[in-house]
């Protein structure tokens, strides 16, 4: 059997909500990158033009410092700062760039961070003749033409995900999104606030519909983003029901987690794929020789996609990415709704 008990499946969440009471705001947003003389996608490995030449820039001149799987393994992201300071440039699967900001006090501050993360990218852009485009789904590139981020978990995903929906490759490569991840500070402002965040998610997803072309077509979505959400995986996505009804505990998502199939686990850095199991299966019977972590069960929670997602913070995530002109419009909505009493 496996050393985890119930206690350690529920505290990431009972430790978050431990947590001062602070009302801070984190901001992920999704670009594509757009070489403006084809019009083609950018590259991951591009000689002079790609995803890891642009990360050499940021790392040589704005400071960024390069994170890998593997000791010998190409960069996936860069970051800078510490702590809740943390600002971090990730990379979706078809290379995707993604603003991970720090936690921070208000919007103005938001707005300073995309300002200066825009600052940090302009001259290797210009350099390059690169635009970056904040879509829900991208406009133009086929599947054939958007590169694969050498990414153990994307490798996975990109096996699994044909076996449970018709657009989970969509989803990986061509998609893109703006999220808000939100503090709580009990259970029960924890489970309110998903609650309220769920039966939001419809509105949010209309308000910030910005993707109605694919392939250079218009496709009779105002969210193409939201209509490959519908397809992708049936296990792991969606309102969760069960979870909008007054009275939902920590347990409660928790059982709902422990019944999705799930990915991967990691032993030594390296993945091992693990498909064929929920990650309740695993956590009372093992996978071959091994047995069920804490750091487990967190990277199985990092694979769930509802619209509103239970971290050690809340995250939303029914929204298309917006321009920048937009960029602040969703956490002002969500700090004016979920931080303040009268308002949740």
């Amino acid at each position: 059997m496996s050393v985890l008990k119930l206690d350690d499946l529920l505290a990431p969440f009972r430790n978050a909500a431990g947590r001062s009471r602070q009302q801070l705001l984190g901001v992920e947003s999704e670009k594509f990158g757009i070489l403006t003389e084809t019009m083609s996608p950018v590259s991951y490995d591009g000689e002079r033009c790609g995803i890891l030449n642009l990360f050499d820039v940021l790392c040589q001149k704005r400071g960024y410092r390069a994170l890998r799987e593997t000791a010998s393994g190409p960069p996936i992201a860069i970051y800078k700062g510490d702590g809740l300071a943390r600002q971090s440039i990730t990379l979706e699967p078809g290379a995707q760039l993604e603003l991970s900001g720090a936690a921070l006090d208000n919007v103005h501050q938001i707005e300073e961070e995309m300002a200066q993360h825009l600052a940090d990218l302009a001259p290797a852009s210009r350099a390059c003749r690169v635009q970056w485009l904040s879509s829900g789904y991208h406009p133009i590139a086929t599947q054939a033409q958007l590169p694969w981020v050498p990414k153990q978990r994307y490798s996975i995903m990109r096996e699994y995900f044909p076996s449970v929906g018709s657009r989970g490759l969509d989803m990986m490569r061509r998609t893109g999104t703006v999220q808000v991840n939100l503090d709580y500070h009990s259970e029960e402002d924890a489970m309110r606030k998903l609650r309220v965040a769920l039966k939001l998610a419809p509105i949010i997803t209309a308000l910030f519909a910005a993707s109605p072309f694919a392939e250079g077509k218009v496709t009779g979505n105002k969210s193409e983003r939201a209509r490959v959400w519908l397809d992708t995986d049936r296990y792991r996505t969606g309102l969760l029901p069960a979870l909008q009804r007054t009275g939902a505990r920590f347990v409660d998502y928790v059982n709902w987690a422990l019944d999705v199939p799930m990915y991967m686990f990691k032993r030594h850095g390296q993945a091992v794929a693990n498909t064929g199991q929920t990650f309740r299966s695993f956590w009372q019977d093992g996978y071959q020789q091994h047995r069920a972590t804490a750091a487990d069960w967190e990277m199985h929670l990092a694979t769930m996609f509802p619209e509103a997602r239970l971290k050690t913070t809340l995250e939303l995530r029914s929204a298309d990415a917006q321009p920048n002109r937009y960029y602040c419009c969703l956490p002002a909505l969500c700090a004016g709704v979920f931080y303040d009493q009268h308002a949740l």
